[in-house]
């Protein structure tokens, strides 16, 4: 039997992401992963989305889903009873959506099109960064 593919967390990777590209493409990407020295082309595929640039595009389900990792992260932390349980799975997700909000913020306007979020939507949502500032800030006072 084959030795499970797991992650760095030692998770189980039992999910499968497939999509097509063209041959040319293939070619390319073939190319960036041995000049990068990457063992399999999957190890590039998963650190490049997770770890690269964002290009976000806004619509009313990116706000919809930020409303719900919010309540979801906010439970995580109602749950703790100190910073010390605290751990990265945790800010995993403020990140990324502080990835995004800065994003949206760097975007020049393009011209004749509407900006893809409104300003009041980006305050609102700018929290996040003083969520991430606080719960660095606790984290140190633990420490």
């Amino acid at each position: 039997m084959s030795q499970k593919n797991k992650d760095d967390h030692n998770r189980l990777r039992s999910r499968t992401i497939a999509f097509r590209m063209s041959p040319e493409e293939e070619a390319e990407l073939n190319d960036r992963v041995k000049l990068l020295g990457y063992r399999t082309k999957q190890d590039y595929l998963i650190y490049a989305v997770l770890h690269n640039e964002v290009n976000a595009v806004g619509n009313a389900l990116m706000l919809v889903q930020f409303r719900k990792d919010l309540r979801e992260i906010l439970t995580e932390l109602k749950r703790l009873n100190s910073v010390s349980e605290m751990d990265e799975e945790l800010m995993t997700p403020v990140r990324t959506m502080l990835e995004i909000l800065q994003a949206f913020q760097e975007k020049p306007k393009k011209q004749g099109k509407q900006p893809v979020m409104q300003e009041t939507q980006y305050s609102k949502m700018m929290h996040l960064q003083k969520l991430e500032r606080l719960m660095a800030e606790r984290k140190r006072q633990y420490e």
